[in-house]
């Protein structure tokens, strides 16, 4: 079943995104942590460290030539340079422990980041850097970002901030605004480094708010920072992950060109957005990619092409979320192999 790629992943994107041909969709896992186990580092030495951030996912593009690399540790970065602060374990993603924002006189202190200087964002630059000089001429090199609402709550802690969207909806619009232009900090200086910027919103998700709430407090600030992706001439792609149904309409409406998603049927989503905007997904992490085995896992990408790939605005073979870090080397090969095989254009499943 091994197939021979035709295109490097950076002529293979650029050709789908100027609608010429290509010899097969993306295939792309969503690389994050996981990369620290291609030079055997524990995570926190991963992602305190731009160099050994960068060299991780070097040697991680050059073990499984992945469409796109992703550099990334957590999705509280933003809210960390902004002042909340982390506790990293040793071989696990980092955690907010203590909230930026613990009363109303600390607003008064938030102010937006400076990239260069701030927190563990010169770590992603360094490894953006690396990356580009290494790589960047076969694949994209795309950091992730923690949006406006998620770096909000990091900022404040999540159960706080949710409540205060019914309690005190004033002060959650006065952490979005500085939020938000603390994103767009980050996104000019990856722009300016070589990098596709993404951002994730998992705390927007549908298990956590209502559409009522993402269209007042999510949607104006993502359209805002699509935006301003979009005045670089370069795609927007958001990822939200946890049950998407009942907001998918509203991410469709943020002005990203590329939907990331997790626990929704791939038709659904195809039938709700489908004409709207490139999907991406969704093998799932937990059941396929870490406790799966190869045979469940190519019968999963295989699903998802059958039920995705004729999406009107293109499709992404992609897990759902986060590669979880302790993904069995096997189930990573036998992910891309069902892609390279499933993906090709023109589509054919039999």
């Amino acid at each position: 079943m091994n197939h021979t790629d035709e295109m490097k992943p950076k002529e293979r994107m650029l050709s789908i995104l100027q609608g010429k041909q290509a010899d097969r969709l993306l295939v792309s896992p969503l690389i994050l942590n996981f990369a620290s186990r291609s030079l055997n580092l524990t995570v926190r030495d991963f992602c305190t460290n731009g160099r050994n951030m960068g060299d991780a996912n070097i040697a991680c593009f050059n073990k499984y030539r992945h469409d796109i690399v992703y550099i990334f540790s957590t999705t509280s970065t933003v809210a960390e340079a902004m002042g909340t602060k982390m506790y990293f374990p040793e071989d696990d993603a980092p955690q907010v422990e203590t909230p930026f924002i613990q009363t109303r006189k600390d607003i008064e202190k938030l102010k937006p980041v400076d990239p260069e200087k701030d927190g563990r964002l010169p770590v992603y630059l360094e490894a953006v850097k690396r990356c580009m000089d290494a790589i960047g001429n076969e694949v994209f090199i795309v950091p992730v970002i923690g949006a406006p609402f998620t770096t909000s709550a990091a900022l404040r802690g999540t159960e706080t901030f949710i409540k205060e969207l019914y309690t005190d909806p004033e002060l959650v619009h006065t952490v979005m605004k500085v939020a938000t232009q603390s994103v767009k900090n980050v996104i000019d200086v990856y722009v300016k480094a070589g990098g596709v910027p993404v951002t994730v919103e998992p705390v927007a998700t549908g298990s956590m708010i209502s559409e009522k709430h993402f269209r007042e407090f999510v949607l104006p600030y993502l359209k805002e920072v699509y935006a301003h992706i979009h005045s670089y001439n370069l795609p927007g792609v958001l990822h939200i992950c946890g049950k998407t149904k009942r907001v998918i309409q509203c991410m469709a409406e943020s002005g990203a060109d590329i939907l990331s998603i997790d626990n929704i049927d791939l038709q659904e989503a195809k039938e709700l957005v489908g004409q709207k905007v490139c999907i991406m997904g969704n093998v799932s992490p937990a059941d396929g990619m870490l406790k799966g085995n190869p045979e469940t896992i190519t019968l999963m990408v295989k699903d998802c092409v059958a039920k995705a790939s004729d999406n009107p605005k293109g499709f992404i073979v992609a897990t759902g979320c986060e590669v979880p870090i302790h993904t069995p080397h096997e189930n990573m090969v036998a992910f891309l192999e069902a892609g390279r095989t499933f993906a090709r254009l023109p589509i054919n499943l039999n």
